[in-house]
């Protein structure tokens, strides 16, 4: 069986490669075929040469000046390019900008390319390589493989394939030009399935771009990251640093050695914190009439529980097994919770805890001074998405520390539980935690 990586492309962001390689390496996975586009080909050629700690090193130390050179773009001295910029953002995303507005050289790339990689390592590692490109100005998919790119040519096709234009000049080989294979396919599968994969593994990062469509009834697992990898053309060393654990976290969860859906438990974990977590769970459920006394045995497809569910893109059939991780990680993105640790339980809780406690000691919450207002429940309702997330968990975290003790359910949790799930569920887990003793 051939075993192919495949490497989307995605600028700075790439660096979560080499923490989707860390993991591949501990878990001792081989493979035969590296595609990639982009920085997916750059960093897929290291990963066919093996050189792990050369690209560790080189993406732990380059700064963006260390891969293109900037200046202002003949386009922004002659146009108007913000009207331009806005149409080329839903295609090329955070580069849209600095598309028609910046001029890049690409010299630096090529002075980075020469130090970091070894073309005759690459040749004899057995490893089949294959790049894409874009053909200008058609924009028609070229890829290509290592056995097609004549001896001391490599450097010049991993340039063609990182050529964002219009902000770089197409780059020219053998009378023809080419551009970002971004263009045309960022996550090239089709080409790892025509080099004769039968097993497929593949970092995307969720970048700018097309990817072009693909069929086959061979496995292909993808890793994709939650959480936002920064800017596409800022290269900095620290957020390399945690786009790397990002990856190697994302990766390790992927095969189960991790738990967890966007965060990273311990393994088991996930069901110690469900064991925990359920019976109080469905007891506040019922209680505030969320979930039928008749159907507490069903809790879990209940409609609070299905609208969390969507909007975490999380599966319906799956919450419950994993509510409480679900809830757990709502709470901690929302108060912004390292993602890049691997967590127990209790180290979660208290670092969601620790984040929680300056919006619970506010004097005035806005969600309550919302609520305690004689306006109709839709006018209030209307307003809810221009507060802090964070401080309608506190003031949810309040009326279920009541409801706990005694007090009469109050409408809003019942009516709340439809329109704001994410936050609903994220303090119902705060508020065990609290009664909890963490």
């Amino acid at each position: 069986m051939k075993r192919a990586i495949v490497l989307a492309g995605g600028g700075a962001k790439g660096s979560y490669h080499f923490g989707f390689w860390k993991a591949i390496r501990e878990l001792e996975i081989d493979f035969q075929i590296v595609t990639g586009s982009s920085v997916g080909a750059l960093n897929g050629a290291m990963m066919a040469s093996g050189l792990y700690e050369s690209g560790l090193e080189m993406w732990n130390t380059i700064k963006t000046p260390d891969i293109i050179e900037t200046s202002p773009s003949r386009l922004s001295e002659v146009f108007d390019t913000e009207g331009i910029a806005g149409a080329l953002k839903s295609f090329l995303g955070d580069l849209g900008e600095s598309a028609v507005n910046v001029k890049m050289d690409p010299f630096p790339l090529g002075e980075l390319i020469g130090k970091y990689l070894n073309e005759k390592l690459l040749r004899e590692s057995g490893i089949e390589f294959g790049i894409m490109c874009s053909e200008y100005p058609n924009m028609k998919t070229h890829p290509v493989t290592l056995n097609d790119i004549p001896y001391g040519m490599l450097g010049d096709y991993l340039l063609a394939s990182s050529t964002v234009y219009p902000s770089m000049e197409p780059k020219e080989i053998a009378g023809k030009k080419f551009v970002d294979g971004g263009y045309t396919d960022n996550f090239p599968v089709n080409l790892a399935l025509d080099m004769g994969a039968e097993d497929i593994i593949g970092a995307n990062l969720c970048a700018s771009g097309i990817e072009a469509k693909y069929e086959t009834d061979y496995p292909v697992r993808v890793i994709r990251p939650w959480f936002d990898l920064g800017p596409t053309m800022e290269f900095v060393p620290e957020i390399a640093k945690r786009n790397m654990a990002l990856g190697y976290n994302d990766t390790m969860r992927s095969f189960g050695k991790l738990d967890g859906t966007c965060y990273a438990f311990e393994k088991g974990e996930s069901e110690k914190m469900q064991e925990e977590f359920e019976k109080f769970c469905v007891d506040m459920l019922v209680k505030c009439g969320a979930v039928p006394l008749s159907e507490k045995g069903l809790y879990y497809k209940s409609l609070a529980v299905k609208g969390l569910s969507e909007k975490r893109k999380q599966r319906f059939g799956l919450m419950h097994k994993n509510l409480a991780t679900v809830c757990a990680e709502t709470a901690a993105e929302i108060y912004c919770v390292n993602p890049t640790k691997v967590y127990t339980g209790k180290s979660v809780a208290e670092s969601i805890l620790k984040e929680y406690l300056p919006f619970a000691e506010k004097d005035e919450n806005p969600m309550a001074v919302l609520f305690r207002t004689a306006k109709p429940l839709n006018y209030k309702l209307g307003q809810i998405g221009s507060l802090d997330s964070r401080d309608i968990i506190a003031y949810l975290v309040e009326l279920w520390l009541g409801l706990f003790s005694g007090e009469t359910p109050n409408r809003d949790l019942r009516t709340l539980c439809r329109f704001i799930p994410k936050e609903f569920f994220a303090s119902l887990y705060i508020s065990f935690l609290k009664i909890k003793g963490e």
